[in-house]
This record gives C-alpha cells, structure tokens and sequence, in this order.
C-alpha cells in the first residue's frame, strides 16, 4: 500500500465529494473559485458556520451508515434492506462491499465525502480570514468566534474519518494543496483531531462570544463551546480504538481529564427533522415496523430462563416464541424494561425505555423470515414515538448529542482501568439504582443478576458497567451507534463484524490507488474475532 497520494484535494475536498475522473497531475483550478465566492466577510461566516450541519447530516443521515451499524451491534434490528440494514445485519457477516456499483456503497462512503465537505469549508473560510479586508469587517469578536468554532469543526471531522475509515487526510488552512498529501492511520488522524478540538478549546475558555442557534440547533457561549469540546475528545478519545487490546491501551487519565473538564449536563440540540437537522438512526431505529431489540444484548436482562432458552436455540429457531408458541419474554427487575410476566402485563405497563409493540403495530414487525427470525422481538424502543409524535405523544425534537451519564460512565471506565473499582461502582450505581437494581460495589456484588450474561453467570463489575452504558446511550453519539464503537473496543461485536471501513474505491479510483480494499466477513482483515459473549451460533 502507498503511503501517499497526490493531489487528494483535487479528487475529494474541493470538489466537496465529486467522483469525476481528474488529471491529478493539473494545477488545482479551484482556488479561483474558492476566492470569488468568498468575497465577503458574511460568505466567510456563512461557509463556516454551515460546517457543522455538513458533518451532522454525514453521520446523522438515512442515507448514513448509521442503521446499518446498529443492526451490526444489535443495538436495534430490523429486516428491511433500506440503509444497508440486512446486509451488513446478517448471519454470518459479510465483508464491506467497497464497490461504487453495490447496494449500500453511498451509506458508507457518506461520512467520508460529507466529513471532507466540512472541512474545505472551514479550511477555505480561514483561509479567507487572513485577508485584512475581510477580517476588518467582520472585526475581531467574530472573527475569534468563527475560528473557534471553525478549529472545533476540523476536530469533529478530522475525528470522524479516524473513528469509521482505516485511514484519511489531514487538511487545514494552512495545506498546500498543490503539494503531495501523506496518508496517515486511523490512530495519527485521531491525534490530529484531537489537537484542532484543542485549539477550539484555547480560542473558547474564556472567550465571551455566543454561537448563534442555527450554528449547532443550540446557543453555546464560548466557555459552553470549551466544555462540548472537551466531551467530544473524551467520547472520540475512547471510542477509536478497534480491539480489545487497543481500548486497553487508550490513554485513560487524559479521557478523566477531558470529562472532568466536559459538560456539566446534557447536551440538547433542536434537531428539525423538516429542515436538515434529522436524527434518522434514532427515528428508525425505535420506530415501529422498524425496530426490534433483538435478544442478543436486550435478553441479558431476563431473570425468567427465557433468554436462556432462546440462546439455546439454533439461529433458525430463534424467534419471539418457542416451537409451543410461548412468548419469549425477558422478566426482569430492571425497570427500564415493561413489567410484568405476560404479554398483556409488559404491555400495560411499559419500561423507562423499553415497551412491548403495540398489537396494532406487529403486522409490520415479524417479517421476512428467510432474512433471519432471529431478529424478531416483542421488544422496541418507546422513543420513536416522541420523535416521531405518534400515538398521542407530542413532536419532540430536543434531543441529546452528549448524554452527561455517557460521560459519567466514560469515566467509571477509566477508573475502572486504572484499578479504582469502588470509584467504578459508584458511578455504575447511579442509574443502576434508579433502573431498580440493587447497587453493586468494588467486589462486582451483582444480586439482581443484571446482566445475566448468555453463557451463564451473572455478569460482574465490569458487565455492569457495560451495560449501564449500553441502556443510558442507546442511539445517542456518532452516528447514533454507542454499542457499536464501545462494542468493538470491549470485544463484544458479532464474530466477522467488520472493525472499521475502507477508503471508498470511488476515492482511490479517481487517485489511481487500486485495488481497493475490504474489511470483515470470514477470513477477512479487520474482523471481529469471536464476541466476549460466544453466542451459541455465532461460529
């Protein structure tokens, strides 16, 4: 593999994701444009100020990988073939169909052009800063907010490509295009990344300038700006790493740091489904008809032997209810699910989180069977219809991009790590105890049995804290998939799943850099060796 390609701009920035053959070797006729159309001090504000809806609607996006990532971490499942959700949701896994012609390549690819729109925007905009004109009329408060926050959006970016893609660019307002770009690994992108989140934060702390609402669906002070920034390096920080090993290895103390130095409560954006603000992986994903939480992870709650049963089962038996017609049903104390021990009961009395389908609904939900009865469930997530605003509840689009228990939880990880497990324990406690479970401590004290792990025993400190987690993000953080970047740090994704993606063959296509490449699937590089969990099936 080349450890440099030429002229990448030309084939992916500053075209904005343009996948027209190019002469790599020609001078880069962009930069004309580029200055015309930012003539003004608004076009400069604009450009940039657009920059984090660019990224969002990468990641966020139907037409994201988003869906197809949570089918992978059985974080929601669902039979359809939209978004890629069957495909890479299958058993057993499939490698990444890195082809420009395959079902799905857009959904992949999507935050690998999207990521680089964002940042020629902002690397263009700071450019056009330099000129005296255009920063004298903006003056010097905006042009400090604009950097910060044009600084903060090359770190989400630069951080995006490093936690889906195996490899990227660095690109600021300071690269010469017309020179020879260096690619660098997942890990050298990450630490890029996170030195512009660092620059944000330098420009941020105590600056007295506020993001107008329309920047990020939220208005953020300067110092707010500092805090979200500090919250992303912790969340991206721990998240990037592929492998058990790798997560291990995360530099946890600064994690710690970077929480501390976090938000102090949830972050809230507006996000206006009607007008370029749609989170689709939450709204599909706990939609009915769409949804189902399988019993793979959702099952460690049952105390009833259900689950238990159900793992049992070959993956062509396993379905919402045994060959007798008996429900599948988890029975627990956790009070995030529905209660009760029958259908009817759990479906009166649904979960914090968690409800049965409504039997109106389940026409839409066990279907296609020859796609896997294993997806099937009786359980979904009730949020949908908020955000959704069906079934009598009302249209709410306020809706978290960092949860503060993520974290809290982050940090119970860390200290975990570092050998503090009573410090572990009374995070864990937090939302354990007010889920209804009995509260644990350094020893892993586990008396409600929750998790109640698929190979027997009742999970330990560490499960604990993995499935707190796994509850209190569900569908909140990049792309809406927590279980799937935690789950491939913790070792707990299905055998084959792929780890990461590839650079899209369109890409390397148009930069004469073929073969291209492929991760996952049986045999393949960078797939998940077999799950923490060695589900019965999983091979």
């Amino acid at each position: 593999m080349r450890k440099s390609f030429r002229y990448l701009a030309v084939g992916s920035l500053l075209l904005f994701g343009a996948a027209a053959c190019a002469d790599l070797e020609i001078a880069n006729q962009n930069a004309p444009d580029a200055a015309r159309s930012l003539a003004s001090a608004g076009d400069v504000e604009s450009l940039i100020a657009g920059s984090f809806n660019t990224w969002f609607n990468g990641v966020n996006a139907y037409g994201g990988p988003g869906m197809f990532m949570s089918n992978a971490a059985f974080q929601h499942n669902a039979p359809w073939s939209n978004s890629g959700m069957e495909k890479y949701g299958r058993l057993p896994r499939i490698s990444m169909d890195n082809n420009v012609a395959a079902s799905s390549y857009n959904n992949f690819v999507r935050p690998w052009y999207r990521s680089y729109r964002a940042i020629s925007a902002v690397a263009n905009g700071l450019a056009a800063l330099e000129d005296p004109e255009i920063a004298d009329e903006l003056g010097a408060a905006d042009v400090l907010r604009i950097t910060a926050f044009g600084k903060f959006n090359l770190g989400l970016s630069h951080a995006t490509l490093a936690m889906f893609y195996d490899r990227g660019f660095a690109v600021d307002e300071t690269t010469d295009l017309n020179e020879e770009q260096e690619i660098l690994d997942y890990n050298t992108l990450m630490e890029r990344a996170l030195a512009y989140f660092d620059e944000a934060i330098s420009l941020s702390s105590g600056a007295s300038f506020t993001l107008p609402l329309g920047w990020m669906q939220i208005t953020l002070s300067g110092p707010e700006l500092a805090r979200v920034a500090h919250s992303y390096k912790a969340r991206f920080r721990a998240q990037v790493a592929r492998t058990e090993s790798e997560r291990a290895a995360v530099n946890w103390s600064a994690v710690v740091a970077d929480v501390d130095a976090g938000i102090t409560e949830d972050l809230v954006p507006f996000y206006d489904d009607y007008n370029g603000w749609s989170l689709d992986v939450l709204g599909y994903g706990s939609y009915y008809g769409w949804s189902q939480n399988a019993y793979f992870m959702y099952g460690m709650a049952d105390q009833s032997g259900d689950v238990d049963r159900w793992h049992d089962l070959g993956l062509t038996e396993k379905s919402y209810q045994f060959a007798d017609g008996e429900p599948v049903l988890i029975v627990t104390p956790d009070l995030r699910f529905p209660q009760g021990t029958t259908v009817e009961e759990q479906r009166a009395a649904k979960g914090t989180k968690f409800e049965i389908t409504k039997s109106s609904h389940l026409g839409n939900t066990w279907k296609k069977p020859e796609r896997g009865v294993w997806r099937w469930s009786w359980y979904k997530t009730w949020k949908g219809r908020e955000y959704w605003g069906v079934d009598g509840y009302d249209l709410e689009m306020n809706q978290k991009e960092i949860d503060h228990t993520e974290m809290r939880l982050l940090k119970a990880e860390a200290l975990f790590r570092s050998g503090d497990k009573g410090g572990a324990a009374l995070i864990i406690n937090e939302t354990r105890v007010e889920a209804g479970l009995n509260a644990t401590d350094a020893g892993g004290t586990n008396t409600s049995c929750v998790p109640h792990l698929p190979n027997g025993p009742c999970g330990n400190l560490w499960e604990m804290l993995k499935w707190e987690k796994r509850m209190e993000t569900q569908f909140v953080g990049l792309a809406g998939n927590p279980w799937y970047f935690d789950g491939r740090g913790w070792g707990d994704l299905w055998k084959d799943t792929p780890l990461q993606f590839p650079v899209p063959c369109q890409e390397l296509q148009v930069l004469q850099q073929l073969p291209c490449e492929t991760f996952g699937g049986p045999g393949g590089e960078m797939g998940a060796p077999l799950s923490t969990y060695a589900f019965n099936g999983e091979g």
